[in-house]
């Protein structure tokens, strides 16, 4: 019987290839991101810089970000999974709360987020005793949480880097359950960690990918 708990060889090599060098024992990368994105699929781009903390050794992430949204309008964006639950924060003008998302479709897509991102902290593989693992299709390595079907399949290239996570279960809000995937680009060295510089991320809608997000990490760190 296969232990889930036991991280599938393909992935431990990208972990220990892509954590070599980095400080001992940290608990967090640190890392900083601009980009842009959109709403809806003939949405326009709005530019955005952010901070985000990712844990290496429980679920647990926040992103905070500043987009610009028009010329005179830029609108603070939180979104995390802390203490066992998700949630998604916009304010506007300084601290205008304008929207707030929790409950459990927040909480499995946050859990989901940061499943998908193991590739920008690629040493909480090893370290996050609560992932567990399993054979994908298509020769993908799937990770989950909890519930088997709060899961990200995560798709190597013929280099062992990871270049593609995808999951049909992650929820959009007001439909359900949607596809969405996200995909990795420009695998380089930074502060002793290689991974992937650049990611873009799309729901399925209709048969098309909507790509709503893309961006470049800038800087990168630990909290140890």
């Amino acid at each position: 019987m296969t232990d889930m708990a036991v991280v599938p060889e393909p992935l431990r090599r990208f972990a220990e290839r892509s954590a070599s060098s980095m400080p001992a024992d940290p608990r967090r990368a640190l890392f900083e991101q601009t980009g842009e994105m959109r709403l809806q699929p003939d949405g326009r781009w709005m530019t955005f810089t952010a901070e985000q903390w990712a844990s290496l050794t429980d679920v647990a992430f926040c992103w905070h970000a500043r987009v610009k949204m028009a010329p005179l309008v830029t609108a603070v964006v939180e979104d995390a999974f802390e203490d066992g639950h998700g949630h998604l924060d916009v304010k506007i003008w300084g601290g205008l709360r304008v929207s707030h998302g929790e409950g459990p479709e927040i909480d499995r897509g946050e859990v989901q987020r940061y499943l998908a991102e193991l590739p920008f902290f690629p040493s909480a593989m090893l370290t996050n005793e609560a992932l567990r693992f399993d054979e994908g299709p298509d020769g993908a390595h799937r990770v989950w949480v909890g519930d088997p079907e709060c899961y990200v399949d995560l798709h190597l290239d013929e280099d062992g880097d990871v270049v593609r996570a995808y999951t049909e279960t992650r929820p959009r809000l007001g439909e359900g359950p949607t596809p969405w995937e996200g995909r990795f680009f420009d695998y380089a060295v930074l502060d002793g960690v290689r991974l992937p510089t650049r990611a873009e991320v799309a729901w399925t809608l209709d048969g098309e990918p909507f790509v709503y997000w893309r961006g470049r990490i800038a800087s990168y760190g630990w909290q140890t």
